[in-house]
């Protein structure tokens, strides 16, 4: 090995074992996470004809099945209201504090998506919520029925995953594949 090579050979070997770490830390978020943030952002203007964003922030327990989310949400919740008048939308997947090795540094994944409801005459309406049922608790027995709620199908296009400090990466599709590593600018 020529002497000016060896730095790109650590650079890489430095670069691979960040990625697989980033990729581990990313499989347990997907594991352990039980809440789907939804971040919605509607524009209007207001009466003086000055232009402004409603935000609404809300979340929501979930299943995971085939690289789509499932949610099973009220529209009571402006978030909700948002997701079905098809606003703008953000979503993210955010470490528990309590495992958290770092308050500063909390594993997160924040990600566009395409979204869909899937309707209560649907063949996967009674399949999706029975899994959410069996992942978390028999509360969804009771609040099936209320016609108030709909069921989100919600399939990732893209994203950015943030595993720590200096680390930070896009990501792809409903697998959250790695793409570039994100670096300052």
């Amino acid at each position: 090995m020529q002497p000016n090579q060896e730095p790109e050979h650590n650079a890489a070997k430095v670069a691979l074992k960040s990625r697989r770490k980033a990729e581990r830390a990313r499989d347990l978020l997907l594991e352990t996470a039980q809440t789907l943030g939804i971040i919605t952002a509607t524009p209007y203007v207001t009466e003086d004809n000055v232009p402004a964003m409603n935000i609404a922030p809300g979340q929501s327990p979930f299943v995971r099945q085939d690289g789509h989310f499932y949610c099973f949400a009220s529209e009571l919740a402006a978030h909700v209201r948002a997701l079905l008048s098809q606003a703008d939308v953000r979503f993210q997947l955010i470490e528990d504090e309590q495992s958290a090795q770092n308050i500063w540094a909390r594993i997160r994944l924040t990600f566009l998506a395409d979204v869909k409801e899937i309707t209560r005459d649907s063949s996967q309406f009674d399949e999706i919520c029975a899994a959410i049922d069996k992942r978390h608790g028999p509360v969804m027995s009771v609040i099936k029925p209320f016609t108030d709620f709909h069921l989100f199908e919600i399939t990732p296009i893209s994203g950015i995953l943030v595993t720590g400090f200096a680390s930070a990466y896009d990501v792809k599709g409903p697998g959250f594949e790695l793409e570039d590593h994100l670096t300052s600018s």
